[in-house]
């Protein structure tokens, strides 16, 4: 590959822009992990700060409620009315 002397002249100076931009890419995964490692302590030290609720037994029998699980000792499909009279 032969370069004519004005070909040289553009190609030198772009040559060292190429290596600034390939030097950047090279650093640019570096960068990203160490951008999610300090959003990671940030979130963990918002955790730590964070004040968590206390879990009742009363709060645990509502949560299944909601969620449509039946309590202990409830049967899925057995009634819960005795008939007496009859």
């Amino acid at each position: 590959m032969s370069l004519k002397l004005v070909e040289l002249q553009i190609a030198l100076p772009k040559m060292h822009d190429i290596g600034k931009i390939q030097g950047q890419l090279q650093h640019h995964p570096e960068l990203e992990q160490m951008q999610l490692a300090v959003a990671m302590q940030k979130q963990e030290e918002r955790t730590k700060r964070q004040v968590t609720s206390k879990r009742t037994s009363q709060n645990i029998r509502w949560e299944r409620e909601r969620k449509g699980h039946p309590q202990y000792g409830e049967h899925p499909y057995k009634g819960n009315n005795i008939d007496l009279m009859g």
